[in-house]
């Protein structure tokens, strides 16, 4: 019987019993009354009776369920408690009500299962795909501290992943030209690079590349040539068709030219020691991987004392501010023309607070590279003899060989 129908009948009863008691004590309508207000708790103390127990058992479950805090028999994180019998064996309402707060609650703790197993699995991949970004840096980074340091050569660098890993790279070390053995090293190889996409595969793919690169250089030092080969090498094996947009020079400490490669990469700028800027924007071809049997080109500019050369990615000029607009090509050319600043360190660091600045709020959409390097030199003016910095250890081996 429902809750309804047993309200029914017991104002039916209080109704056939206030009229008996208007029939026969209609001379005592106070003790009627009386009588009648008495049967009235009664039978209403007998219903609730009967219907709190499985009513609080309800209340009970569902506290347990709502507030976490409040224990239940049974019940773990993982788990929910059964609902107690008085409830599921109760007829009629209750009964139908329990049955169903009872079938929520199996899709509950399904639900909070699944969602453990993936908040797990997601904990995992966050702390691998931290591992990942700090081998990724390290790989593809070098601290002020880690950066080649020479006296006529001012180094700057900086790398901001906009997620965990990225596709972006830089990289900057010393050779010695090939057949001169005893000659110290003079020729500062750099290289800028960013990968098409984001995340670990574009990570993966740049960790290739930074490494082609570099073993190439060992061997050649013409960045037309380098790139050629490397071009030659990710193409022919690229299934999942991603590229790079790389720059790559030579920069030759002992009389000031820079000979340099340009792969589909932005523009870098070549700001003088008397304030001039230049865009060094010749196109030497496409991004590496994506156009097989391509025979690369090369410029060369020369650099004076104190002229500084920037390089960057994208990540700079596309950062967005919070209506979407870009910080452009044209806001970074100003930046570098009209700021003032003297060494690479300090062009890098304006040009980061400067774009942190206009992204605000923002969310940082790309990753942010910039390499910078600054001549302290004398360069070789033509006439004059070189002064040639001989490796001494080299020297000592050499003559080793033929005592």
């Amino acid at each position: 019987m429902t809750i309804a129908s047993k309200a029914l009948c017991l104002a039916v009863t209080m109704a056939g019993l206030g009229l008996m008691a208007g029939i026969y004590l209609a001379d005592y309508p106070v003790l009627a009354g009386i009588g009648l207000a008495l049967v009235a708790v009664a039978a209403a103390y007998g219903f609730a009776q009967q219907i709190e127990p499985p009513l609080q058992a309800l209340k009970s479950w569902v506290n347990g369920v709502v507030r976490p805090d409040v224990p239940l028999p049974g019940a773990t994180l993982q788990t929910i408690a059964a609902l107690p019998a008085i409830a599921l064996e109760r007829p009629g309402s209750i009964g139908e009500l329990a049955q169903a707060l009872q079938t929520l609650g199996t899709e509950l703790q399904q639900s909070v299962q699944h969602l453990t197993q993936t908040t797990a699995a997601k904990e995992r991949m966050e702390s691998e795909l931290r591992i990942g970004r700090s081998i990724q840096m390290d790989m593809l980074t070098l601290g002020s501290a880690s950066l080649p340091n020479r006296k006529n050569l001012a180094i700057g660098a900086m790398l901001q992943p906009a997620k965990e890993v990225g596709g972006d790279f830089y990289d900057c070390y010393f050779l010695r030209e090939q057949l001169s053995y005893l000659l110290g090293e003079h020729r500062f190889c750099f290289c800028i690079g960013d990968t098409s996409g984001k995340g670990v595969p574009a990570a993966l793919f740049t960790a290739v590349m930074k490494t082609l690169i570099k073993s190439q250089s060992y061997i050649d030092l013409s960045p037309a040539n380098v790139l050629t080969h490397v071009n030659q090498i990710v193409s022919d094996n690229n299934p999942s068709c991603m590229f790079t947009t790389i720059f790559f020079g030579v920069f030759n400490l002992l009389n000031g030219e820079m000979v340099y490669a340009n792969a589909g990469h932005n523009p870098p700028y070549l700001r003088r020691q008397d304030g001039s800027l230049e865009a060094l924007n010749q196109r030497h071809g496409p991004p590496i991987g994506i156009v097989e049997d391509i025979t690369y080109k090369e410029n060369k500019v020369m650099l004076n004392t104190g002229d500084l050369v920037v390089i960057y990615t994208d990540g700079v000029t596309e950062a967005m501010d919070p209506q979407q607009n870009l910080f452009s090509d044209q806001r970074f050319v100003e930046l570098l023309r009209s700021q003032s600043y003297t060494s690479p360190a300090e062009v890098i660091a304006l040009t980061t607070e400067q774009v942190n600045q206009f992204r605000a709020d923002g969310e940082q959409s790309d990753d942010i590279t910039m390499l910078a390097f600054q001549y302290l030199g004398v360069p070789y003016v033509e006439g004059e003899l070189l002064n040639f910095a001989v490796d001494k250890d080299a020297l000592s081996k050499f003559k080793e060989q033929w005592k």
